[in-house]
């Protein structure tokens, strides 16, 4: 009897074995296909660029220093580009492809998610719908390859994300809060529309946000120690003074940071904290929050000493922003940014400006360089800490090409398609390419 009963056990047992293994194996073909739904990501060259950084012209205010409503308006193939060019800056989703569709009242996103194995390439393949209600976004149906996932499910999923987003980085909040800025959302026949409020403190806001996205708390406490080391620099000058070179903040910064990688820390965060603080510094920026009074007044109230390259603070603001921005959103990012706000120069304001696109693209370099791997961070860090002067860093520029309106800059280069125009870029990309800490010894 006991034989039998141990039998039927065992039989019970593989029952139960195989329908779990068939439950896992119909999984499996429901949401594992063998060709990506969207095959691939449009082509980013010099116009596909170009047409991105146009749109963030386009969409912007003339006058970003006035309040009031901006109508930003995005079609199907700027919504592409803009989706593309984010998700081939973000490292572990630079395989990723995607397709955007827009219909009156709601939209379709599709990606394509490749799975290597070292005999074959699958792929999962989501489908997400959404629709307008109201002025909102709802999110009402999302397959993963021929599963349909329920909508309670989505739900839980989407929660438990963002309270995990929200207990590791110290910013996410503020970045949840930009969100309030947005009015209405339309979808149209193949455009969407964005009603936006906008507030002068907006673009420093998204700026601050970008330099430190997703800031983890050992992030901050970095970002903090470098923050405090710049005040003490400050307060070591005469008090009659009221700028400095970036070469009095940068140099020790990264004696400092070389130091504290010698002594077994992360060459890529360090690098990456200090780049942070200095544009914090530099930039004026507010630090409230990432420390609280009364115990921080100083950091939150520093003495503000007026920081220049080439005894001009703009481009010191700049070269830091664009290197915080690098390291940490990438220079894809940082580069289609400053090139924007260039060409938004040209026609609302002072004119585009070759040397702050030169401060730009050294800061970007510079970015780059700091935190491309542990070793290069390391190395890095060693070199600078031995610069002399800024023309180790950033070469000299002129006035030359200085606050070229937007008519101005078409009449000289075209376009910025235009030979005459990618070749100036790639001059000033190789004067910043035969600077001292580029160079390895």
């Amino acid at each position: 009897m006991t034989k039998a009963r141990n039998i039927s056990y065992l039989s019970r047992f593989k029952r139960i074995i195989g329908a779990l293994l068939g439950l896992v194996l119909l999984l499996v073909v429901l949401t594992i296909q063998w060709q990506p739904s969207v095959p691939e990501n449009p082509t980013l060259d010099n116009l596909a660029i170009n047409t991105i950084e146009q749109v963030i012209v386009d969409n912007a205010p003339a006058s970003i220093s006035a309040p009031g409503e901006v109508s930003l308006h995005l079609d199907n193939e700027e919504l592409n580009l803009l989706a593309a060019f984010l998700l081939q800056n973000v490292p572990s989703l630079n395989s990723v492809t995607s397709n955007v569709t827009i219909d009156d009242g709601n939209a379709s996103v599709d990606m394509s998610i490749p799975l290597r194995t070292p005999l074959k390439t699958s792929y999962l393949n989501l489908h997400t719908q959404v629709r307008q209600v109201e002025d909102q976004i709802q999110l009402y149906s999302v397959r993963v390859g021929y599963l349909p996932i329920p909508s309670a499910l989505v739900h839980f999923l989407r929660t438990r994300a963002e309270r995990q987003l929200a207990s590791t980085y110290v910013n996410y909040q503020q970045i949840y809060d930009l969100q309030r800025s947005i009015r209405t959302i339309d979808f149209h026949k193949d455009a969407l529309l964005i009603g936006l409020d906008w507030d002068p403190g907006l673009l420093a806001q998204v700026q601050t946000q970008a330099e430190q996205l997703l800031l983890s708390a050992e992030d901050k406490d970095k970002i903090v120690f470098y923050f405090g080391e710049i005040i003490s620099i400050a307060r070591a000058q005469d008090e009659n003074t009221r700028s400095i070179s970036l070469d009095l903040l940068l140099v020790p910064l990264f004696n400092m940071a070389h130091e504290r990688i010698l002594s077994g820390a992360n060459p890529l965060s360090e690098n990456r904290a200090l780049l942070q603080a200095l544009s914090l510094y530099v930039n004026e920026s507010d630090l409230s929050q990432l420390v609280e009074p009364p115990s921080a007044a100083a950091l939150i109230n520093p003495r503000r000493l007026n920081v220049t390259i080439q005894r001009r603070t703009d481009l010191a603001q700049h070269f830091t922003s664009s290197a915080a921005m690098s390291a940490t959103v990438g220079a894809g990012v940082a580069g289609i940014l400053s090139t924007s706000k260039e060409v938004h120069d040209a026609r609302y304001r002072s004119g585009f400006s070759f040397s702050d696109l030169t401060a730009n693209t050294a800061g970007v370099a510079l970015g780059m360089a700091a935190t491309k791997t542990a070793r290069d961070a390391e190395l890095f860090a060693q070199r600078i800490a031995s610069a002399t002067q800024e023309s180790d860093y950033m070469p000299p520029v002129s006035r030359e090409n200085a606050g070229l309106t937007e008519n101005d800059f078409s009449a000289q280069f075209t376009d910025r398609n235009s030979p005459a125009y990618r070749a100036k870029l790639a001059e000033i990309d190789a004067q910043i390419a035969d600077l001292p800490i580029y160079i390895e010894h």
